[in-house]
């Protein structure tokens, strides 16, 4: 790295800069053991705090200001450990046991700093991942409260508290544009899976903790004193594992999470209620306040998992993944929505087979998608006014979260895009559409030569274009369209791809139109299906979804059929025609790293499905490129979608089909080492 650009950074983050020095000074002393207080003799949890504090320092520098940085990450603290320095006191005074414990250990932890600006720094977060945040840093925070229960624990979460407290104060007298949250998103509602995926995580995380850290005094912390070492570490990994299936909806965590809650119920039921009643060791009377709150611990931490068990049996309907079921045909309330609304030049792909619609309760649209997995894949944008559409994917984006779906809005247009990004949903490029303004197109220009040269070609030859639909053919005409897709598919490598690129299915649909070259003697030498769009209930262009030659279909023969078709729309009035998407196009608004990701998957693909040649077909008509979206609620997702969306567009790539694109790829080798020779 450059020092000159170092010295610059270094410089712009003053108080990160001086809280990382003070790391290192500590890293490198034989104290630093002791730097964590709730872990002695684990320096390199210490060590991770540390780090914790000077990434965290680093964020709020950035999104609050060096000031409120150091307001908050010192102020919070102070005033949590003053707090529980005083409820220390005053429990020793009374004789609480808990209190008497805590009394002479250190009150301040460094990672009480970095869960306080941390805090601070989710106040000014999209609502979606300040959630998310939140929930994991108070899920930690009481884990340790509940099962470590140190004063230092205490005052962490005094601090956490303090840290989100000072944080919506800020970002609420902050000069900032008014919020354009969905009207939907402003009521939450709270869904019980992960309420208990997060409870689930605590028992888990919490009975782990309790082998580490010495001298465990949370109310929580008998659990460790009920089963051995062994026992405690296979509870609590899986507690953690039933979590993680709970929160993909599966039923498996379901019963995997009652059987260890029943379990440890049992077990804790018998050493701390059963056999200290049949020991006569159980008694109310002359005892002191300690032994009166040790007795009701113990209890406690018998009736915590019971009443997390009974909420799970009591809940496990909500709490179970819903089975998807594909509609066997497209409603009409979709049909009809897709008409009236703004569904984008993509939206009648919504009706293909295969897919389900989900409707906003209130009516306002729907939204067609299909489920692989736990992934539910959007079929572009959902068919709604434009002024509903925040609120429709909105109330989408929650119905997914209660069947246990993750949402993935796939191929999207930037308005989309925009609603979910200042909601913190991570986006990701997955192509370009071509759309092409046919008030303006004419086949004048050196531009348009191939054009000219395809469409004079073709009326020397007696190829005239056939504008119709597959139910107007009779049975000949018909079987010549499907055999000219259907050997297209065949000679593919890789199986053809669905999901959002059609084949000869999607022909039969009375509102899809086709236009064919057929020769003077009329026979069919290529076929190009247009799905209609439709904005406030008018025909205002068409979308490119089929296109394929036969083996005596002339050169130039596409370029011939589109622009017939881009002059016969402009004479009907209409306003575009879309070329569809581009799958893996290259993105002007990628990041570098994803524009090198797509590249390469392109590349990959070339041999077999020719994505990059049909974007350089595609420019011969001087079409506008839209760029085509994939949002995810969090780039952590992201791998898990992409297995879906594998599998939906590709549902039956085999190993052989990977061995056929490698022998593809060194065909496609030769032939260029051929060519240099």
């Amino acid at each position: 790295m450059d020092p000159t650009a170092l010295v610059a950074a270094l410089r712009r983050h003053p108080v990160t800069t001086g809280v990382a020095v003070v790391a290192v000074l500590l890293a490198v002393t034989a104290r630093i053991a002791h730097a964590e207080p709730d872990f002695p003799h684990h320096p390199p949890v210490a060590w991770f705090a540390l780090a914790l504090v000077v990434a965290a320092t680093l964020l709020a520098e950035r999104t609050l200001g060096p000031l409120r940085t150091v307001l908050i990450g010192a102020g919070a603290p102070l005033v949590a450990v003053g707090v529980t320095s005083l409820a220390v006191t005053v429990g020793v005074a009374v004789g609480e046991a808990h209190a008497q414990a805590a009394s002479g250990e250190p009150l301040f932890a460094p990672s009480a700093v970095a869960t306080a600006l941390l805090a601070a720094v989710s106040a000014s977060m999209p609502p979606a991942r300040r959630r998310r945040v939140r929930a994991v840093l108070w899920t930690v925070v009481l884990t340790l409260v509940l099962f470590a229960g140190h004063g230092s624990d205490t005052a962490r979460a005094l601090a956490t508290l303090a840290g989100t407290a000072a944080g919506a104060l800020v970002v609420r007298r902050a000069s900032r544009p008014a919020p354009t949250a969905p009207r939907a998103d402003r009521t939450v509602v709270t869904e019980p899976r992960p309420v208990v995926v997060a409870t689930l995580v605590a028992l888990g995380a919490g009975t782990l903790v309790t082998l580490v850290v010495p001298d465990p005094d949370g109310v929580l912390s008998p659990f460790a004193d009920a089963m051995s070492d062994r026992a405690t570490v296979l509870v609590g990994v899986l507690l953690v594992g039933a979590a993680c299936l709970v929160r993909r909806g599966r039923r498996t965590g379901i019963v995997l999470a009652a059987g260890l809650l029943v379990t440890l119920s049992a077990v804790l039921a018998d050493v701390f209620l059963i056999e200290p009643l049949q020991d006569g060791f159980v008694q109310w009377q002359g005892l002191t306040t300690d032994q009166v709150e040790w007795q009701v611990t113990l209890l406690g931490a018998w009736a915590v998992p019971a009443a997390v068990l009974l909420a799970i049996v009591v809940l496990r309907g909500r709490l179970v993944r819903a089975r998807f079921t594909a509609s066997a045909t497209c409603p009409e309330t979709y049909l009809g929505m897709l008409r009236e609304g703004d569904a984008g030049s993509l939206g009648h792909m919504g009706t293909w087979q295969g897919n389900a619609t989900w409707t906003h309760p209130d009516g306002l649209g729907a939204v067609a998608y299909r489920v692989h997995g736990d992934v539910a894949l959007t079929v572009s944008d959902p068919a709604c006014a434009a002024a509903d559409r925040a609120e429709v994917v909105a109330a989408f984006a929650r119905a997914c979260e209660r069947n246990g779906w993750v949402p993935a809005f796939t191929s999207v247009h930037e308005p989309v895009r925009a609603i979910l990004a200042a909601e913190g949903w991570a986006s990701f490029p997955v192509g370009v559409e071509s759309v092409l303004d046919v008030t303006t197109f004419d086949l004048r220009g050196k531009k348009r030569q191939d054009l000219r040269t395809a469409s004079n070609r073709a009326d020397r030859e007696g190829l005239r274009d056939e504008w119709t639909t597959l139910a107007a053919l009779d049975a000949d005409r018909r079987a010549q369209v499907e055999a000219i897709c259907t050997r297209w598919a065949a000679d593919r490598r890789l199986p053809e791809m669905g999901f959002t690129l059609g084949g000869f299915h999607e022909l039969d649909d009375p509102d899809v139109r086709l236009l064919l070259a057929v020769t003077a003697e009329g026979r069919v030498t290529a076929v190009t299906s247009w799905l209609p769009i439709h904005e406030h209930g008018t025909l205002t262009g068409y979308t490119l979804d089929v296109m394929r030659r036969g083996e005596d279909g002339m050169p130039g023969v596409m370029e011939f059929l589109i622009a017939r078709t881009a002059l016969r729309a402009r004479e009907a009035g209409l306003a575009t025609i879309s070329l569809s998407g581009t799958p893996l196009a290259p993105h002007a608004d990628a990041g570098s790293w994803v524009a090198r990701g797509s590249a390469l998957v392109a590349r990959a693909l070339e041999p077999v499905y020719g994505f990059r040649s049909l974007q350089r077909f595609k420019e011969k008509f001087g079409a506008a490129h839209e760029p085509l979206w994939l949002v995810v609620p969090s780039a952590l997702q992201a791998p898990r979608v992409a297995r879906a969306l594998t599998t939906a567009y590709v549902p039956g790539l085999r190993p052989k089909h990977l061995w056929a694109l490698r022998q593809a790829h060194v065909g496609a080798g030769s032939s260029r080492v051929g060519a240099r020779r």
